[in-house]
């Protein structure tokens, strides 16, 4: 049993690097599970008189129903964004930012540089009632040109291609159980792994979701909540990515459930279950099954987060993990992280692995500019590929 035994030692490595640091406080730029909880202000830890928690007892009023009006606020770890004061009552808990990015990648076999420009916007709105917040709509929509990109997004049509891509373009409703039960529908990023805990959108720094499970995005509906210091979200999808497609019959089941995030501990255990579209081969799909794991110290200034899978892309079977050293060295608006990446795959007749690092940075000059680049070292290669070197570099402007 091969495989079995390289998941033991890739989980294992992965544990002896979690290692235990002192606790700050984060503060609005950091994009970590400790200010996840901010999100609703129901979840936030509030000073209540004896009163008006013996009411809640009583009642089992929501989350958020003690707070008043003034106080439904949204949190938002990026503060910059177009004044819409004009739009009265509606501009209440709502962020409407235009978002835009270059991103520039070398590759030391190709010889040649590739580009992606991202013309978007972010729209985050929550929505609010006398008994506390009931809803959440997240638009994210790009108008994404690549110049020269490969490999490149199976969806463009080539190297050098314009497509509308939709990040996360959803809407959650919160207000069937006080945060226990909630229902998301519409294009929602894949609750898998270490991609739950922080959020990579639109940056260089990936969880390797995409990759490993064929998606990182797709239209469909997921149940999700927090149920004593346990979060879950579960959900079925499409199983075509950025654009609906129906050709083959794809879908997805995927899911995790996990530790609460703004514990200093975090563990999770995911699954991935589906036929992906893919217009190029017969049948129009590609079979994909993930079992998953993760384990994680929040901590600050230095984090560390694991994880290993393992399954079937087709007949073949695939192991792999990834282990995160994070490092805010001055403060949370200045991120250094290096990532270990094993990728075993059993091919015919034998197995064949990729060992690869990134080293990377995150530095946010103010509310609207970050600026960000990414090594990244194939140690070992595929077969007889060879073990070539990436460089990326992203500037990034939000108003």
């Amino acid at each position: 049993m091969v495989w079995v035994a390289m998941i033991a030692n890739s989980f294992l490595a992965s544990m002896l690097l979690v290692l235990p640091v002192s606790t700050v406080q984060a503060d609005g730029l950091r994009l970590e599970p400790a200010l996840a909880v901010n999100l609703l202000p129901g979840m936030q830890a509030q000073d209540q008189d004896p009163e008006a928690v013996m009411q809640e007892v009583l009642t089992g009023g929501p989350p958020g129903a003690e707070l008043p009006p003034e106080e439904w606020t949204v949190y938002d770890p990026f503060p910059s964004g177009i004044p819409l004061d004009w739009l009265g009552p509606v501009a209440d808990n709502l962020r409407f930012t235009i978002d835009l990015s270059g991103r520039f990648e070398w590759n030391s076999q190709r010889r040649e540089w590739g580009i992606t420009q991202f013309y978007g916007f972010d729209l985050y709105k929550v929505f609010s009632g006398k008994e506390g917040d009931w809803g959440i709509l997240l638009l994210q929509g790009f108008a994404t040109r690549i110049n020269n990109v490969q490999p490149h997004p199976w969806f463009f049509d080539g190297p050098t291609d314009w497509e509308f891509v939709y990040r996360i373009f959803n809407f959650n409703y919160t207000g069937l159980a006080g945060g226990r039960l909630n229902v998301k529908v519409g294009h929602f990023e894949m609750p898998f792994g270490l991609e739950m805990l922080v959020d990579t959108n639109g940056t260089l720094r990936n969880m390797d979701t995409a990759r490993n499970l064929g998606v990182m995005a797709d239209w469909g509906v997921t149940l999700n909540g927090v149920l004593d210091h346990i979060e879950y979200e579960v959900g079925l999808g499409r199983g075509s990515g950025n654009e609906w497609h129906a050709s083959g019959s794809p879908y997805e089941f995927v899911g995790r459930i996990g530790t609460a995030r703004e514990e200093p501990w975090v563990f999770g255990i995911s699954g991935f279950y589906g036929d992906l579209y893919r217009p190029e081969v017969p049948g129009n799909t590609i079979h994909r099954r993930r079992l998953g794991f993760d384990a994680s110290w929040f901590g600050g200034p230095v984090d560390v987060m694991s994880q290993v899978s393992f399954g079937l892309d087709g007949d073949d079977t695939v192991v792999n993990s990834l282990v995160e050293l994070d490092w805010r060295p001055v403060s949370d608006g200045l991120l250094l992280y290096l990532q270990l990446r094993q990728d075993s795959r059993e091919f015919d007749p034998g197995w064949s692995t990729q060992f690869q690092t990134r080293l990377g940075f995150q530095w946010a000059l103010d509310n609207h500019w970050v600026l960000s680049a990414e090594w990244v070292q194939n140690l070992t290669n595929y077969g007889d590929r060879p073990a070539d070197t990436t460089f990326r570099l992203q500037t990034r402007y939000r108003f």
